[in-house]
């Protein structure tokens, strides 16, 4: 009998569709993480925001993470420096539809494919991400307060 290479079950104790999808190698076009690392919904996730027949490529802004990005070609004069637009291809919030982020985008399985914010009103948990300003934050030390570790 054979054993899973992922969770050393036996392939009797997995369902048929999780057995091949333990089974494959592929990298995620999304994240760049092995198939493996992901859940089958996860993986559908990542795997539906890629366009399909789409120039597809990535860029890096400084020490960023890798984002993935759509080519576009403008109709300009050849050689121009604009004439290939890339366009960040984000993964988006099925409450909301505003952009994930990394964090969001990688537990999206875990969240239902919502945002934090989106994913709190619908747990009724409190969402304190952006709930004070930026100078207010740590103890305000942007406005001659203590500094505060």
């Amino acid at each position: 009998m054979n054993r899973c290479k992922i969770c050393s079950l036996k392939q009797d104790e997995h369902d048929e569709e999780l057995w091949k999808f333990h089974q494959l190698n592929k990298v995620c076009t999304w994240c760049g993480k092995k198939s493996w690392k992901h859940s089958l919904e996860l993986w559908e996730i990542h795997q539906d925001v890629i366009p399909k027949h789409e120039k597809i490529a990535t860029i890096q802004a400084g020490f960023g993470p890798k984002t993935l990005v759509k080519l576009v070609e403008w109709n300009t004069v050849d050689g121009s420096p604009y004439h290939i637009e890339r366009v960040p291809i984000h993964i988006r919030c099925g409450g909301c539809s505003s952009s994930m982020s990394n964090t969001e985008t990688d537990l999206a399985d875990v969240l239902s494919n919502l945002c934090l914010r989106c994913f709190c009103e619908q747990t009724d948990q409190e969402y304190t991400w952006h709930s004070r300003p930026w100078w207010q934050v740590n103890g305000g030390k942007y406005n001659g307060g203590p500094l505060i570790h």
